[in-house]
């Protein structure tokens, strides 16, 4: 496939004309968004992603709190360097594979990765030339998990919400060298996550680990928000350790681990370096998922 970069398009009320999401700017500032969520419209048109007020079918879009994009200053943006500056916003899919006994895959992305290393997220990447957003996740998902998934597999899949990304994810970490609209979706199948365990080969190139995360633990994090939580914290009815796949650092090879709940309900330090916790973006995406069955 053509490896050609997809970048997020603005488009304003009232104007034919698609404007290239300037990297140095926070979305919600150039459409006058003020708070944490807005609704916008998300259409793929001739290899852009166009973001825009208008339309019929408004997706909920989040930002955190912390939003580096919103708090640059002048001088912060005549800082950044130009090879960044010249990217323009780039567009991920994230998919959210909801297995029939209501399990969702999470995979922390390899220690080695320039973004987010050792961040848990779903499997997920970049759209390439002459994809669907659809089809972009999906095939991230067999790359990374070794998941082959087809739209025809799936009972429904679709656009649940959109996060704005910024990485590093706080100023305090330095300024930003990525920024993404990241385009949460869900993939829901009739097999269970125990059928699919069997399937899973995870690329040691983009992901270390994976886990299926029950029901009780998802609706868990999702009563977590970037503005309350507090890091490490674990609700007494949820087991101090999960189950996860983990591939041994010399072998790449396979191995199942307990590790500790309390990753699931880190976030952000605000200074410092990051540490292991599901991506702020994920916890909103799973919030969402969660309100389909409340």
């Amino acid at each position: 496939m053509n490896s050609r970069r997809i970048l997020v398009g603005y488009r304003k009320n009232g104007s034919s004309n698609v404007e290239i999401a300037p990297f140095q700017q926070c979305i919600f500032d150039y459409f006058g968004k003020t708070g944490q969520t807005t609704k916008l419209s998300c259409n793929l048109q001739d290899g852009v992603v166009v973001i825009s007020t208008e339309g019929d079918e408004q997706i909920l879009v989040k930002h955190p709190t912390f939003c580096p994009m919103h708090a640059l200053t002048e001088s912060d943006i005549k800082s950044i360097r130009p090879e960044d500056v010249s990217r323009g916003v780039d567009v991920g899919v994230a998919t959210l594979l909801q297995t029939s006994d209501r399990h969702i895959l999470i995979t922390r992305r390899a220690k080695h990765l320039r973004n987010f290393p050792g961040i848990w997220v779903p499997p997920g990447g970049h759209v390439e030339a002459n994809e669907t957003l659809e089809e972009a996740g999906l095939r991230e998902l067999e790359e990374e998990t070794g998941l082959k998934i087809t739209p025809q597999d799936c009972k429904s899949i679709k656009v649940l919400a959109l996060w704005e990304s910024v990485y590093p994810a706080m100023l305090s970490q330095g300024l930003p060298r990525r920024h993404h609209m990241v385009v949460y979706q869900t993939a829901v199948v009739d097999q269970g996550h125990e059928d699919l365990q069997k399937r899973l080969a995870l690329d040691p190139n983009e992901t270390d680990a994976a886990a299926w995360l029950s029901e009780a633990y998802l609706k868990e994090i999702a009563k977590n928000s970037d503005s309350n939580e507090k890091m490490g914290d674990v609700p007494n009815h949820i087991p101090n350790t999960f189950k996860s796949v983990v591939l041994t650092q010399d072998t790449n090879q396979p191995t199942i681990q307990q590790l500790s709940s309390s990753i699931l309900f880190a976030t952000a330090p605000s200074t410092g370096p990051d540490v292991e916790r599901i991506s702020t973006g994920t916890k909103f995406a799973i919030q969402q998922w969660s309100q389909t069955f409340d």
